[in-house]
C-alpha cells in the first residue's frame, strides 16, 4: 500500500509591494531594515541617500523596491528587493531577507522568489537584470526563477562568490605600537584633490582584477573624484628612502547608515603588497569609524571567498573569516550571479 503524504503545509502566499519612491516606502521595512542595519548594509544606505536627494527635488526614474510580504494581509516582510544606482552606474538587483541563512527553508524561497520576479516582471525591462547579489540560497533561486521565466541563462560560475563580516568595538584588534619598516616611511589619512590621479589609477586597477566591472582610465579618475569629493576614501602615503612618494592603499567607506559604515573598496598597488599596507589602513578607518564623534556600533564588508584578504580582515578582527573557528551567525556566504551579457545593460558598483 502507497505510503501517504501527510504534509499538509498550506502553500505559501506571498504577496509583492511595488515602490517607486521613497515616500511611499512602507515605514515597517524601512524598521525591518534599521534593525538589520548590518545585514541592511546594501540597500538601506542606497534608500537613505535616494529619500534626501528627494527631499532636494532630485527626480530619477531609476529606483525601484519590492517589498515581499508573507501574505496577504502583509503581516511581516520577508524580503526587501532594490533595483537602483550607483555613482559608477546602474546596481544589480540586490536582495536583503530578514531571515538568518539556516533558517531559509528551499521551497519557502522557491514560492517567494517567483512572486518576487513576476512582481519585478510587471515594472522594469529585462535587460535591466544583469545580476543579482543576495545570500546564496536566495541569489541562486531568484537567478534561477528569472532565468526560467525570460529565457535569460544565468552563469554558473559567479561573479563574486564572497562572505559577509562585519566588526564592534569590541572585535576590533589595534596593535601595540606603530609598525617600523626599514627605509620606509608612511603616512595614513583622508584623501585630498592631490590623490586624485594616484586614487583613479588604482580603482582603475582594482576593476581590472574585477571582472565585468573594469573600468577606462578616465572612468577610474572620475571615480577617484567622487570619492575624493566626498570624503569617504583614505590613503596609506609611502616613501622608500630618498624615492617618490606614493600611494600604497586605499579603503573607501561608500555605505554608509545611521548605525554601520560599509568598507566598499580595499586595494593595494602591487608593487607595495606584502608590507601591511592595507591591514594598517583597514584598522586605522575602522577606528576612526568606531570611534570618531559620530561613531558607528559596526563597520562591514563583503571578501570574495578564497581571496588572501580575508586573512587581512580577520587580523583587523572582522568576524567569521578563520574557518578553523566556529561559525559566527551573521556571517554569511552572499554569491553575485550573472545574466547572459548578449541580453543584459551591464551596470557597475
Amino acid at each position: 500500500m502507497p505510503g501517504l503524504n501527510l504534509n499538509t503545509s498550506p502553500k505559501p502566499s506571498f504577496d509583492v509591494q511595488i515602490v517607486k519612491s521613497t515616500k511611499d516606502f512602507p515605514q515597517k521595512a524601512l524598521a525591518v531594515l534599521d534593525a538589520n542595519a548590518a545585514k541592511a548594509n546594501i540597500i538601506l544606505p542606497i534608500f537613505l541617500k535616494r529619500r534626501d536627494e528627494e527631499q532636494r527635488g532630485i527626480v530619477s526614474n531609476e529606483y525601484l523596491w519590492l517589498v515581499c510580504y508573507d501574505s496577504p494581509a502583509r503581516t511581516e516582510v520577508e524580503y526587501i528587493v532594490s533595483c537602483t544606482m550607483g555613482m559608477m552606474g546602474r546596481y544589480p538587483i540586490f536582495i536583503f531577507t530578514t531571515k538568518a541563512r539556516e533558517d531559509l527553508k528551499d521551497d519557502e524561497v522557491d514560492y517567494a522568489m517567483q512572486a518576487i520576479c513576476e512582481a519585478l516582471d510587471t515594472c522594469i525591462q529585462w535587460k535591466r537584470v544583469y545580476s543579482v547579489f543576495a545570500v546564496d540560497r536566495v541569489a541562486e533561486k531568484f537567478s534561477a526563477t528569472w532565468s526560467q521565466r525570460t529565457n535569460i541563462e544565468a552563469y554558473s560560475a559567479p561573479y563574486y562568490d564572497s562572505t559577509f563580516s562585519f566588526l564592534s568595538k569590541r572585535n576590533l584588534v589595534l596593535p601595540r605600537q606603530k609598525t617600523l619598516l626599514t627605509d620606509i616611511q608612511y603616512d595614513l589619512c583622508l584623501a585630498t584633490q592631490e590623490d586624485i590621479p594616484a586614487i583613479g589609477k588604482l580603482c582603475e586597477m582594482f576593476a581590472a582584477e574585477s571582472e565585468p566591472f573594469v573600468l577606462t582610465p578616465k572612468q577610474g579618475r572620475h571615480e577617484a573624484e567622487l570619492l575624493v569629493a566626498s570624503g569617504l576614501v583614505w590613503v596609506h602615503r609611502i616613501q622608500r628612502g630618498e624615492g617618490p612618494k606614493e600611494i600604497a592603499s586605499i579603503v573607501a567607506y561608500t555605505r554608509n547608515s545611521n548605525k554601520v559604515a560599509t568598507i566598499t573598496k580595499v586595494y593595494t598597488n602591487p608593487q607595495w603588497r606584502r608590507l601591511g599596507c592595507a591591514e594598517r589602513l583597514v584598522r586605522l578607518v575602522c577606528k576612526n569609524l568606531l570611534y570618531s564623534t559620530d561613531p558607528k556600533e559596526q563597520v562591514a564588508l563583503f571578501v570574495g571567498n578564497g581571496n588572501p584578504a580575508a586573512k587581512v580582515y580577520n587580523r583587523v578582527g572582522f568576524v567569521g573569516l578563520d574557518k578553523s573557528k566556529p561559525a559566527v551567525p551573521g556571517a554569511e556566504r552572499w554569491l553575485e550571479i550573472g545574466f547572459d551579457r548578449r541580453f543584459v545593460q551591464q551596470g557597475h558598483w
